[in-house]
């Protein structure tokens, strides 16, 4: 007796915090004992093994994405540099493929016994998460949905960015993305090297009447390629610059000068455009400090968004007292003060906050900064330097653009230290 097939698995490229399911047949599902074995590997290394029990059809069903998941973090660029040795880099953090060994236990002759390792599957998983409702429709089919994911490695001019940030429409339009000349980013995309391979990305600059100042193409030089499956590359305008010139086949640095207004990023398999363009405004300096924070995305990058209004920071103070009677007494005689004390303060912590406001956005801007407010992994660019954020406080609404115009977006930030003062 055997497992006899395998009814249902994911495809590659999954979300490892979305199910990864598997459904499994066997003939021996009427034997005493009987359950399905799941067995999950790292490589050589079985790291977990799932026994699940056949359900009234004879069915195994199994998720194992929450083993996954937890071998599984992220991969941030690299700021305040002089030189940035690759263009493009891989984010082995971000993704691992796991072998999946199916078979089955049930008692042979008083005996339970297994038998492991019937059917073998595998799944690329990557640090991503969708959501099961967003807007008007309840996603849970289509993390599954066929061929979903060849949207984000497929070769063509439509192929997707691990991002939900509006691409912009054009030079200098009012719906590309704004970003600073000392900016740092990054954009992200999953990567399939036997199927489609990418070796350049290519960045154009334009100046303030639309017209082209240059044309870069920049090397994907990542060794080997043939097991990386996400990469990113610079989107912002001071990590563009910081690519080495030795990373150039066309043009050479700097790439974003102070005559750029807007430029476009996208990804070459020569002479081929293999995806969307992305398009940047170059603003100049505001009258207010630029905050600009980094946050982890729904589809396992990290997006950056500048708040470019006043901001203000404050502290939320929790206190702590115990009661004592004044020590008020000297040779027998009890003399009062008003600077004795009932109450005394033995504990004093001070969270720190920041209020952030951005400038006037459209609804789609608006709209894709949910995922700042979800997101789990937050960073504040301050001094050269990330600042981790633990919490954002703030009010959200879906923007519906034929009713919708331009509006801003007022958060609080609570960052991931506290301030502890004296105790006595």
């Amino acid at each position: 007796m055997a497992i006899t097939g395998v009814t249902y698995e994911p495809q590659d490229y999954r979300t490892v915090y979305n199910p990864i399911e598997y459904v499994a047949t066997s003939n021996a599902t009427a034997n005493n004992r009987f359950k399905y074995l799941f067995d999950i590997y790292d490589g050589v290394s079985q790291i977990a093994r799932l026994k699940v029990p056949a359900d009234p059809d004879g069915y195994g069903r199994s998720d194992i994405h929450g083993i996954c998941e937890s071998y599984l973090t992220k991969d941030l660029g690299t700021i305040n540099t002089t030189t940035t040795a690759d263009a493009f880099t891989d984010n082995p953090n971000s993704y691992k493929e796991f072998t999946v060994k199916i078979g089955e236990e049930y008692d042979v002759a008083g005996v339970l016994t297994q038998y492991a390792d019937q059917q073998t599957k595998t799944v690329i998983t990557y640090n991503g998460c969708l959501p099961n409702y967003r807007g008007s429709d309840l996603n849970f089919v289509d993390y599954q949905a066929t061929d979903y994911f060849e949207n984000f490695t497929v070769n063509t001019t439509d192929r997707k960015w691990l991002t939900n940030a509006p691409k912009g429409s054009g030079a200098n339009k009012s719906d590309n993305q704004s970003v600073e000349l000392t900016d740092e980013g990054w954009i992200y995309f999953l990567y399939d090297h036997g199927s489609n391979p990418v070796d350049k990305f290519q960045c154009i600059t334009y100046d303030s009447s639309g017209s082209v100042i240059a044309t870069f193409d920049i090397d994907n030089k990542v060794t080997p390629l043939t097991d990386v499956k996400m990469l990113k590359i610079p989107s912002a305008p001071n990590s563009i610059n910081n690519i080495a010139n030795s990373e150039f086949s066309v043009g050479t640095q700097p790439v974003i000068t102070n005559s750029v207004t807007s430029y476009k990023i996208f990804l070459l398999d020569p002479p081929s455009v293999v995806s969307e363009e992305i398009y940047f405004n170059v603003d100049s300096e505001c009258r207010y400090e630029v905050r600009r924070l980094e946050f982890l995305n729904a589809l396992g990058g990290f997006d950056c968004f500048n708040f470019t209004k006043v901001s203000r920071i404050s502290e939320k103070v929790e206190r702590k007292f115990y009661k004592q009677n004044p020590d008020n007494m000297t040779s027998g005689v009890i003399t009062y003060a008003q600077s004795d004390k009932e109450k005394t303060q033995y504990y004093t912590k001070g969270t720190p906050k920041m209020k952030l406001t951005s400038d006037w956005v459209d609804a789609d801007t608006f709209n894709w900064l949910v995922e700042l407010i979800e997101s789990p992994e937050i960073y504040l660019y301050e001094n050269g330097q990330r600042i981790a954020v633990q919490n954002i406080e703030g009010d959200w609404e879906q923007k519906v653009t034929v009713v919708d115009t331009v509006f801003n977006l007022e958060i609080n930030l609570e960052f991931s230290v506290d301030n502890y003062r004296q105790r006595f």
